[in-house]
């Protein structure tokens, strides 16, 4: 990992948050629709769209064994468990967010399909050949060892399994502004290039089968980020990163400017 990672995404008290915004959005926390939580539990660019096109992308069937590696508050692993009715176990390195996404996990049914466990994306807590897909969404940024996740990423899965990422990568123009939803400053934060995450992917073990550059498609995404959230919403990114507006701006200006590059991608573990 680099830099200070679990104190830029939690500060103490998120839970009483999290639950705080659910009522005064005018939902019961304990008879919640699933979908109520996906402002909050969807912090990667495009939100829910992202997900819901990554598991289309990865063909994710109810006989996978999905790892979400960098789970947060678990939006992904629950929506792929409800929606494609696979079994997903999450991994976050932050406990906050942890205890958080298996409170949530709890509250909308879904502990019998998706785990939640602290661990390090360096040291997956697992047996080898323990998955069928190991999906990661803009998790990478804030780990400096790409060959030890992609390593680590390969050694649970299955041969002929398939790895799913919606990440950022670093432009071909550099350095970014700061401060961004991952990192107040430089030292929080390690983007790859495209060309050395290919590079990574072929040498630890994986076949590129899709690789989609959604850099374009993000400015409206990062604008709407600018503006802030809507008033009258209490769940959103704003429970999880402080100054939303400062790092959204940032996101618009690093992808105009071709500091950021936005990469959605299927390989499969060869």
């Amino acid at each position: 990992m680099t830099g200070n990672v679990e104190a830029n995404y939690t500060r103490g008290g998120l839970q009483q948050s999290v639950l705080d915004a659910i009522v005064a959005d005018g939902y019961d926390p304990d008879d919640l629709d699933p979908e109520a939580l996906a402002p909050a539990e969807e912090f990667h660019t495009f939100g829910r769209s992202a997900t819901v096109a990554l598991a289309e992308a990865a063909s994710i069937t109810a006989d996978d064994q999905v790892i979400d590696v960098g789970s947060g508050l678990g939006g992904p692993a629950r929506y792929l468990a409800r929606t494609h009715h696979c079994h997903v176990v999450g991994v976050d390195l932050t406990q906050e967010l942890c205890d958080v996404a298996a409170d949530l996990t709890h509250r909308v049914g879904l502990t019998e399909r998706v785990e939640i466990h602290r661990g390090n994306a360096l040291a997956l807590p697992f047996p080898d050949d323990s998955f069928d897909v190991a999906w990661t969404q803009h998790a990478s940024m804030n780990i400096a060892d790409k060959d030890g996740l992609y390593t680590e990423m390969r050694r649970v899965l299955r041969t002929g399994g398939r790895l799913a990422f919606f990440d950022l990568l670093s432009g071909p123009e550099q350095p970014i502004h700061f401060p961004v939803p991952w990192a107040e400053d430089p030292t929080s934060s390690a983007l790859a290039t495209v060309e050395e995450t290919r590079d990574l992917l072929a040498d630890t073990g994986f076949e590129i089968r899709l690789w989609e550059d959604l850099t374009a498609d993000a400015v409206a995404f990062y604008a709407s980020l600018a503006d802030g959230p809507p008033p009258n919403r209490h769940l959103g990114l704003h429970l999880l990163i402080r100054d939303m507006p400062t790092k959204g701006a940032n996101l618009k200006r690093n992808v105009e400017e071709n500091r950021l590059t936005l990469i959605r991608c299927i390989a499969d573990a060869v």
